[in-house]
């Protein structure tokens, strides 16, 4: 399963309390098929849930062809985390077609701490918590004001500069994969080679680990997985999802750039971490 705990979690509790959860698999990409979902899909489902980019390998969902043909099959709800993809990605609702769309503010330089939920007018939602008449009864307690408006100029400053900035960044990403490639014989990409986050490349180097590797490659600030559930030697339950063994899986290192990223940095990432996989390789 590729789902960020934030919803792998609710479903396992929803399972554990008398529902039923189908799980739809992902191919080597990364990506899950419209027409294997859409047979999963019965006359008593609620609800599909599928995020819309991938927090470890950056592969993008079909999301609109999804909720498209769930909503033909009896118009059943569709749910999108898009943590990952606004603030890289157009993102427009009415596209996509979904009824539920989760943001998380701190991926696209917002306060930490603050997110948003896109409900489309006339879907059913009952509050998991009660108290006051908030957010219209939906998420009772007072509004964090500052963080709710440093949000929205989040947005703000990702919508005028998405185009420019992730042309930037997915250049930068793309020479750090070509310098990494002509480093490493035998290194591979994890995820879709097209369909994916502008900003996110994860490899998977030969027949050594990719903790070793950032143990030596100091200067670089990455993972061997998700960046919320790292601090164990686990392989990543994405890499394995998506069919790779636990040797292969270990073997990942995943690669964030923002808006902060400069050529220069990615010029000493690529010799760092392609000078400690040779270390490795030679002791």
């Amino acid at each position: 399963m590729i789902e960020h705990p934030a919803v792998a979690n609710p479903c396992n509790h929803l399972e554990r309390n008398g529902y039923e959860v189908t799980r739809v698999a992902v191919d080597g990409r990364g990506q899950v098929s419209t027409r294997q979902v859409v047979s999963k899909l019965r006359d008593d489902t609620a609800l599909v849930t599928i995020m819309h980019a991938n927090n470890e390998v950056g592969t993008i969902q079909p999301i609109q062809r999804i909720a498209k043909d769930a909503r033909a099959r009896g118009g059943v709800l569709v749910h999108s985390d898009a943590a990952q993809s606004v603030g890289k990605l157009p993102v427009r609702v009415t596209d996509l077609g979904v009824d539920l769309l989760s943001v998380a503010g701190h991926k696209l330089y917002a306060p930490k701490g603050v997110g948003a939920l896109y409900v489309r007018r006339g879907t059913p939602l009952r509050p998991f918590t009660l108290g006051a008449g908030h957010e219209r009864g939906l998420r009772p307690g007072t509004e964090n004001v500052a963080s709710i408006v440093g949000l929205g100029a989040a947005c703000e400053i990702a919508r005028e500069t998405l185009q420019d900035e992730s042309q930037r960044v997915s250049a930068l990403r793309d020479e750090l994969w070509e310098r990494l490639k002509t480093g490493v014989a035998g290194i591979a990409l994890n995820g879709h080679p097209a369909e994916r986050l502008p900003n996110t490349l994860n490899v998977r180097f030969p027949k050594v680990r990719g903790s070793a590797i950032l143990e030596i490659a100091s200067e670089v600030a990455a993972s061997t997985g998700s960046a919320c559930h790292e601090g164990g030697e686990a392989p990543s339950s994405v890499l394995m999802a998506m069919g790779l063994d636990e040797e292969a899986a270990l073997g990942a290192v995943r690669l964030s750039l923002g808006r902060s990223t400069t050529a220069a940095q990615v010029d000493l990432a690529a010799q760092a971490l392609i000078g400690a996989y040779q270390r490795l390789v030679e002791e």
